[in-house]
């Protein structure tokens, strides 16, 4: 709780106005600084989130949610194999990533309404708004995923990535293992953050933020799945 410096009445921890005389409480943030997000993603979530929460406007969600359909396509295309339908791999990233362009904001949107209607069944107490920056500030590890792990594995696992004959791990066991292995880190580090800022918006325990993002991260999953094997690529 914050106690307001001219009247001295409690106001919720991301009040910026008293709700009895109309002060300020805390200082405004009117916009979110990209690369000082991040790097408090790094040092300090709480805060970031906080910033997030309290801040007007939502700035760069919608540029994080672009990685989160291009990085998703190339799981997904990793997972079916359809390096299989391709025959060398400049094709396969265009594909890949005009199909992840396209469709990152109504993914992403889907993402965060899903995250939002799941917390408020559970009681949760943030706005839309609030889940809209936290899922798409928690997808920092994702990008930078898509940013600096897919070129390397792109540059030393080619189209071997996206195929089975041969496979990525039967040509380059180890560099397959290290680079699978940080994009897996990088997605549980996502759900720690998306579960770290909605027990926070929401008012929810650790664990109970964290189970829900685990259902809602494996319910979209499912579906983007169900979908894209559908169209037999």
């Amino acid at each position: 709780m914050i106690v307001c410096p001219v009247c001295q009445h409690s106001n919720d921890e991301f009040a910026i106005k008293c709700v009895s005389c109309g002060s300020f409480v805390q200082e405004r943030v009117p916009n979110l600084d990209f690369f000082a997000i991040i790097w408090l993603m790094i040092e300090s979530p709480v805060i970031a989130f906080k910033k997030i929460i309290i801040a007007e406007h939502k700035n760069f969600v919608l540029l994080l949610g672009l990685f989160l359909g291009i990085g998703a396509t190339f799981a997904l295309m990793w997972v079916s194999k359809s390096g299989n339908s391709f025959d060398n791999l400049f094709p396969l990233l265009l594909f890949g990533t005009a199909i992840g362009i396209v469709i990152s904001v109504p993914m992403f949107y889907l993402v965060a309404v899903t995250f939002h209607a799941f917390a408020k069944l559970l009681g949760g107490k943030g706005e839309f708004k609030e889940t809209y920056g936290i899922i798409g500030w928690s997808l920092v590890p994702v990008m930078l995923s898509v940013f600096f792990v897919l070129p390397l594995e792109f540059s030393t696992l080619g189209l071997f990535l996206f195929s089975t004959n041969p496979s990525a791990y039967e040509v380059k066991p180890v560099v397959t293992i290290v680079l699978v292995g940080l994009d897996g880190l990088m997605i549980i580090w996502s759900i720690i953050l998306a579960s770290v800022g909605l027990s926070m918006a929401h008012r929810f325990r650790f664990v109970t933020s964290f189970i829900l993002t685990l259902a809602v991260v494996s319910i979209v999953s499912f579906i983007s799945f169900f979908i894209y094997s559908s169209f037999n690529i």
